[in-house]
């Protein structure tokens, strides 16, 4: 866990490091080698990464945000393991997920861990500890109804429907850090501002994935197999629609089977072209939506424009884990 965060400051690296090694599940808790196991390769820990350097911007002591890093990093990484669960996900960041590995019942109960483990990290505030455990609560629910949305609408996505689940699923997760800190610092600052900024992020990030699904047409794709929200798939029926009844009649019903004939067909279509259109849209537009947030904020949220940025591959790679 040596590495969950790199910072120019080492300090800070390892006052979290140290902070999460020590949070840990109790060693002789049959959850500890599930959450070592995790937590071996920590990805990105872009949520961290977030409240860090807010924090750092902002000119708080450390100790009075640490404790919300990890909060937050934990939360997202329970989503993660839940995530895993229900789509029965065999590998996380390039190993065998905790589902897969120790079975779907210690995952099930290290993501409830985790949640409660943020929790308590976030109402350990001396002082903005019910403002933070507040803050904590309106993301779960939020990032909830996202997810379950995501997972039982099993037809074809208006682009409407898709923004709402897309930015429900994310931004909830990327919006945390950086309102905590904000609160923790007494900032003033139009939350409807950061709201829009981090909403756009998350449309593009999501955007990003769906686009990594279903290109290339090598690797299949689980959006269309699991008839999941796909920006690419929406805008493809959208536009296609004296086209698309044969389209539509397969992806309403259980059929599986011909997933990759239609995974090539919308892989060559415009909608891959209008997607990545859109996705560069909602990237300049939250570019410049930053100039409505304090400037001691403008280079963490610079940062997540400027992560979301990345090409199609290497965002599929890390995910902002």
């Amino acid at each position: 866990m040596s590495h969950v965060f790199k910072h120019p400051g080492v300090s800070l690296e390892s006052k979290l490091s140290n902070l999460l090694l020590n949070e840990m599940p109790d060693i002789d808790s049959s959850l500890y080698s599930a959450a070592i196991h995790h937590f071996q390769t920590p990805g990105k820990a872009f949520r961290a990464h977030l409240a860090l350097s807010s924090g750092i911007a902002l000119k708080l002591e450390p100790e009075s945000f640490l404790e919300w890093a990890a909060a937050c990093e934990l939360l997202h990484n329970a989503s993660l393991v839940h995530d895993d669960i229900s789509d029965a996900s065999t590998h996380r960041r390039g190993r065998p997920s905790v589902n897969h590995h120790f079975g779907k019942d210690v995952a099930l109960c290290l993501g409830d861990w985790m949640i409660a483990k943020a929790f308590e990290l976030a109402s350990r505030h001396h002082q903005y500890g019910g403002k933070l455990t507040s803050i904590l609560s309106s993301v779960m629910q939020e990032t909830c109804n996202g997810q379950v949305s995501d997972t039982v609408q099993r037809r074809i996505s208006s682009l409407h429907s898709w923004q709402s689940i897309a930015k429900s699923k994310t931004a909830p997760l990327l919006m945390a850090p950086i309102e905590g800190v904000a609160s923790i610092a007494k900032l003033n600052y139009e939350k409807e501002s950061l709201e829009k900024i981090v909403g756009l992020c998350g449309l593009a990030y999501q955007g990003r994935n769906d686009i990594d699904d279903i290109v290339p047409s090598t690797q299949k794709s689980s959006d269309l197999i699991g008839r999941k929200p796909n920006l690419v798939i929406s805008l493809y029926a959208a536009n296609n629609q004296h086209k698309t009844d044969s389209f539509t009649e397969w992806y309403n019903s259980n059929d599986i089977g011909a997933a990759g004939k239609w995974q090539k067909i919308i892989g060559v279509s415009d909608a891959i072209q209008q997607s990545n259109s859109l996705v560069d849209t909602w990237l300049i537009e939250a570019n410049h939506s930053i100039t409505t947030m304090p400037e001691s904020l403008h280079n963490t949220l610079k940062h997540i424009v400027d992560s979301v940025k990345l090409p199609v591959k290497k965002i599929s790679h890390n995910r902002l884990a």
